[in-house]
């Protein structure tokens, strides 16, 4: 599946949904990930503009981890199919997270029990590759 990362050095999950110029793309598995691309967008002056064209250049993205969301956009995001992810380090001043570290984390939690959230995710996957 196809997973999205907000980032401004492609290494760590450091950047709000909204303000993100940048969401490295990766394939994730259970055997493995591959980087696929990095997605720039353009500074939008006009908030709904701004999450309307984020979503449409990430439609084909499964998950998103980012750093934050506000509600708005997280209800829009999971609308278009899109899953939101919020991850930070845990603390007053949290660090942002590692994204080779958060994909290890994924791997992991896919070769075991995932939640139902996600196995709706890998469900639909599945159906998909089996019509294409």
């Amino acid at each position: 599946m196809k997973v999205g990362f907000a980032t401004n050095d492609n290494i760590l999950i450091n950047d709000h949904f909204g303000w993100a110029k940048n969401f490295a793309i990766y394939e994730i598995n259970m055997d493995g990930f591959k980087f696929l691309e990095n997605r720039y967008f353009e500074e939008e002056v006009e908030e709904l503009n701004k999450i309307d064209r984020k979503i449409e250049k990430l439609r084909d993205v499964k998950i998103i981890f980012i750093e934050s969301i506000g509600g708005t956009a997280a209800a829009r995001v999971v609308k278009s199919g899109i899953y939101p992810v919020v991850k930070k380090g845990i603390g007053a001043k949290p660090a942002p997270l590692r994204i080779d570290e958060v994909i290890e984390e994924l791997r992991d939690v896919l070769s075991k029990n995932p939640p139902p959230w996600l196995k709706k995710i890998i469900l639909k996957e599945k159906e998909s590759k089996q019509v294409a």
